[in-house]
Order: C-alpha cells, then structure tokens, then sequence
C-alpha cells in the first residue's frame, strides 16, 4: 500500500473530563457524536462485551448517528476508523476486567435507545457519564459472603461431602477478602492467581489431615472456582467460530494463563504441605441428589448475581437461568451422551435467553453468562492439569484437557444453533428509512 496508516491514540478519560467540565458549567455542550461512539465503545468493552457482539453493534450505532466507523477489538485493544477520517485510526489501549453484567445492560439499553428512540447525543453522552460516576451496587463485604456462599454451593454439585461443602465455603469467604484486598493494593492478576491457590491448597490440605473425610482436589476447585476462567475459554471459542480470530485467540491464551497460574498455585500448596505430612486417602466424589444439587443452585444464582453485579430488577432472571442451565443439563444426561448433553442444555439455555432478551429488551447475556458458568468446562481444565502436575498422571490429564476442549465446542455449537432457532432482534430505528442523524 503506497498510503501509510496513521494511527493515533485517544485520550478518551482526559476528553470525557474535559467535557464534563463544558456540561458542569453550561448545562449542556456540543458534544462530538464521535466523542459518544467513542466512549460508549470503551464503555462496553470494560463491562465484559464479546467481540462479536461490541463490533457489530457498535457499527449500527456509529452508522444512525451519521458517523460510520469500523471498529476492531481484542482484550486489551480497541480500534476505531472513522469513514470520514481515511487513513486515520484511534487506538484505545484498555484493559481485561471484571464482568459487570449491570453496567453491560444499561450500556445496551443505551445503544437501544440511540438506535430505536431517537436518543440524542448529549443525553447519551449524560448516560454514560452517569454510568461511569455509578459507585458498585453490592459492598466488597456482600461479594465476599457471595464469593464464600458460591464455593459452597460448587462444593455440592462437584459432588463433595459435607465436609467438603462447608470447607470450601470457608475457604472460599477467606479467598474472596484476600482477592479483594490484594486487588485492591493493585497487585497483577497472576500474582493474585498463584497466591490464592498456593492458600487454598495449603488450607484444604490442612483439612484433609484433620479431617479423613476431606478431598483436597474438590475443595480447592470448590474455593477457586470462580477464579476459574471457564466462562473466558468459552468465549474465546465462540469468537473463533464467529471470525473474530484475533480476539478469540488472545482471549483464549489469556484464559489458558490464568488456569496455568491458578493450578500452579495450587501445585505449590500440594508440594509444601506434602513435603511435611503424609497426606490420607481423600474421600472420593459422589453424584449429587437431583434435588440437593438443585436446591444449592438457587443461593448460587443469589451469589453469582452479586459477582456479576447485575442490576436488582434482574436477578430473579440470573436465577431462573442458572436453574434453566443446570437443570436441562441434568435432564438431557439421562438420554444423551455427555457432549449431546452439553449441547441441549446451551440450545435451551440460549433459546430463552434470547426470548427473554427480545421480550425485556435488555442483552441476552443477563441470563447466558450466569448459565453457562453451569456448562462451562473450567473444573475440567482445572482437574487435568492437577492430574498432570500434582498426579504425574501425563495421559489422563490430556485426556481431561481434550474433554475439557471438546465441551467448549460443544457449548459454542449450541449458542450458533440458537442464533438460527431464534436470531438475535434488530433494533428499528426511529423514524425509519430516515439517514439523518437524531438531534444532539
């Protein structure tokens, strides 16, 4: 190419202060709809939007408010070309964090109300203002409890004994005030993974030795498990199959590092305490009662509301979704085969997400996410690599590993069959067939 691409780096947080400060002392300022795309973008991909779903629905929005853009997104990057800015492109240098389901789906609503209502430009770029200013809506004490509630729960479904249960949730509380404060002294997220597994092996091993009925394997997994990045492998492999290859594949190599560290954490725990006692025999797993494990899915819905932060007004649907999830699966192991299983289980998961997304007008993903937690195969990853590092046991662990890929793949196909059973809605824009941009 004879033309050099140029790109340049937004300063979008000094720009949105800048124009807060023209909003504080005017009332109103004639905000840039590009400065709105922009922000909403960045906005977006902060909450824990997919690449497959930030790009295309970005590309509608920036097109209704007259400013066609192309937009490209990986994990830590997001890139903006505007039509009228040829051989001009933004780089957003931005950071994996935390899902926030209850940002996510007022950010949407935002989108919907650009596209569909007619919404503005400076009363969009207020929203997302007033969003950006918007403290947590649960304390970092109740994501604690939840953090604690959650491992229990784990503890029942994975099959572990009560002793196991109630070891896991007290792990777990502990875990959560550590990952809690370590965050928020700003230590990086590997260091955080290994030093929570190096903890939670050391105490569920201690446990095993007092307790013979113990299980180190279920207990740590239990503790961990929302540390665990089942839910990020699954997307990975869905923006792969969608064509988004850079994202997928970075997604996925940062979702394989946060395991590698977590197990490794947790190798280091196994070596210490092993290097001091003899361990026991540990307690094998059991099948949960249909009507146990379904009952612990409840306060785990109630706890991972808390973790994804989704708003009040939708945790009745996280809820239904995690029962939705866990209960089809149940149901369609008693006639299928364990992948065919997988597969059903996201067909029905993603169907009534999409309904219920279609009928709420808010993004499937308040009751997807939640599910698929249920579905997705982190504990697999996480007991084929303990069985390679902590068991020397080298062909089993692959054998867990491969399972582990094939549920994920599994879990993608039924997600792209529920995008043709029922398409995901397209916003009607106000005043339709109308290619002037709304008022600002």
């Amino acid at each position: 190419m004879s033309r050099s691409l140029q790109v340049s780096i937004e300063m979008v947080p000094a720009a949105c202060a800048e124009t807060t400060a023209e909003l504080d002392r005017g009332g109103s300022a004639d905000v840039s709809a590009e400065t709105v795309i922009v922000e909403l973008a960045r906005s977006l991909h902060a909450s824990g939007a997919p690449a497959y779903e930030l790009d295309q629905g970005m590309e509608e929005v920036a097109a209704f408010l007259g400013e066609p853009a192309t937009f490209f997104s990986t994990p830590t990057s997001l890139f903006i070309t505007f039509t009228h800015e040829e051989g001009h492109t933004r780089l957003l240098r931005v950071y994996p964090s935390d899902t926030n389901l209850g940002r996510y789906a007022e950010l949407h609503e935002t989108q919907r109300a650009i596209q569909v209502e007619g919404m503005s430009v400076s009363q969009a770029w207020r929203r997302i203002e007033t969003l950006e200013s918007t403290l947590a809506a649960y304390s970092p004490v109740l994501q604690v409890i939840a953090f604690g509630i959650a491992s229990a729960c784990f503890g029942v479904l994975v099959g572990g004994n009560a002793t196991v249960v109630t070891s896991a949730g007290v792990i777990g509380l502990l875990t959560g005030g550590l990952l809690k404060g370590l965050g928020r002294w700003n230590y990086p997220t590997h260091l955080i993974n290994i030093v929570v597994g190096l903890i939670a092996c050391i105490l569920a091993s201690l446990v095993q030795f007092w307790v013979p009925s113990g299980n180190v394997e279920l207990t740590s997994l239990a503790a961990l498990i929302v540390l665990v990045p089942g839910l990020q492998l699954t997307i990975s492999i869905n923006e792969l199959a969608t064509q988004n290859l850079a994202s997928g594949s970075a997604r996925f190599a940062g979702a394989m590092m946060s395991l590698l560290t977590l197990v490794f954490g947790v190798y280091m725990g196994h070596a210490l305490i092993h290097s001091w006692v003899e361990m026991p025999a540990p307690t094998p797993a059991s099948t949960p009662e249909i009507i146990v494990s379904m009952a612990s899915v409840i306060p785990l819905g109630l706890s991972l509301a808390v973790l994804f932060q989704a708003r009040y007004r939708d945790i009745v649907w996280v809820v239904l979704s995690t029962l939705i999830g866990y209960g089809s699966l149940r149901l369609a192991g008693l006639w299928l085969l364990p992948f065919a299983a997988v597969w059903a289980s996201a067909v029905g998961v993603g169907v009534c997400g999409h309904l219920i997304s279609r009928w709420r007008h808010t993004p499937a993903a308040i009751m997807l996410m939640p599910a698929l937690i249920l579905l997705v195969p982190g504990s697999l990853g996480f007991f084929g690599l303990s069985a390679i590092l902590l068991d020397k046991d080298l062909p089993g662990g692959i054998h867990i590993v491969s399972t582990m890929m094939l549920t994920s793949v599994a879990i993608v196909a039924g997600l792209l069959t529920t995008d043709v059973i029922v398409p995901p809605p397209t916003a009607t824009p106000a005043g339709q067939g109308s290619e002037t941009a709304p008022p600002r």
